[in-house]
């Protein structure tokens, strides 16, 4: 049997029947389920809890030089907070002084076979489903108060941990440098073929170069190659397969684009020739960036 959703053990931990009796049996004797809705059933536990009633245990100062360690403070924060503030000689501390906030109110059990009695409750009456309207608010109503729970404890935190106001940290690692673009062409379709895209002369913070060609796809037979093409197209140097999008070519360092400043793209038959097939898909002359 798979395991329970979510939403099922959302309801049991909220005090309502939600399983059938097969879906019982595999709670019972499985460990994933019982323990997610044993740590549900603590959730909703810490988030209805009266604060007038709770102990809280006052952490010892190798919590605080844990904490200290992993978020890479200074040396002047290395003493723990509650020893300055006079909590070092005390085991607990009683929430006594807050507000008392109103209990809520009890969760009413729904029985399997029991009609909808309200207007704002929906689904069909005696389904005994945990899918309604009842049971999403609950769902909602659990949700929200976990974040409570989190929240609480964030700013608990915030306030005794970084009390004292910014301080000065690790130093942010600089941006990493980015290629600059030195040339591009755009490509535009020749001969039957409709596909467009652009090429981009790349220059890498080790000052190599890259060839990055973006092209829409369209209709071939073969496969895509793409070269550099003197201005007369009597000399051509392959760069590779375009087989991504986009490609990116490597260019070697003695290739002068001055004089091979035109990029084509053609559609190359699978038959062993490594020659340019004549038959290109798209083409662009490349034009220095300002």
């Amino acid at each position: 049997m798979k395991h329970l959703d979510d939403e099922q053990l959302s309801l049991m931990a909220l005090g309502e029947p939600a399983l059938t009796p097969a879906e019982a049996d595999h709670l019972a004797f499985c460990s994933e389920c019982s323990g997610t809705l044993a740590a549900l059933e603590r959730t909703v536990r810490a988030a209805t809890v009266d604060p007038a009633r709770v102990e809280l245990a006052t952490p010892g100062p190798r919590n605080w030089a844990a904490i200290h360690q992993a978020l890479g403070l200074s040396p002047e924060q290395a003493e723990d907070p509650l020893s300055r503030q006079g909590a070092a000689g005390s085991t607990t501390t009683t929430a006594g002084s807050a507000t008392p906030l109103t209990p809520p109110t009890p969760l009413r059990p729904r029985t399997e076979g029991t009609a909808a009695g309200s207007a704002g409750e929906a689904g069909s009456a005696g389904s005994g489903s945990p899918r309604t309207g009842a049971g999403a608010r609950r769902w909602v109503a659990m949700a929200a108060a976990a974040g409570i729970v989190v929240g609480a404890a964030a700013v608990w935190a915030g306030y005794n941990v970084l009390g004292q106001g910014p301080q000065a940290g690790p130093s942010p690692s600089p941006t990493a440098p980015q290629p600059v673009v030195i040339a591009q062409a755009p490509l535009q379709p020749l001969a039957s073929y409709t596909s467009t895209g652009k090429a981009l002369v790349e220059e890498l913070p080790d000052g190599t170069r890259q060839l990055v060609v973006q092209l829409s796809d369209g209709q071939i037979s073969g496969f895509r190659e793409v070269w550099v093409i003197s201005p007369d197209l009597s000399k051509l140097v392959s760069l590779g397969v375009l087989d991504g999008e986009p490609g990116v070519f490597a260019l070697p360092a003695g290739l002068d684009l001055a004089e091979y400043p035109i990029v084509d793209v053609s559609n190359e038959p699978f038959d062993g020739n490594p020659a340019h097939s004549s038959d290109s898909i798209a083409r662009g002359e490349l034009a220095a960036e300002n």
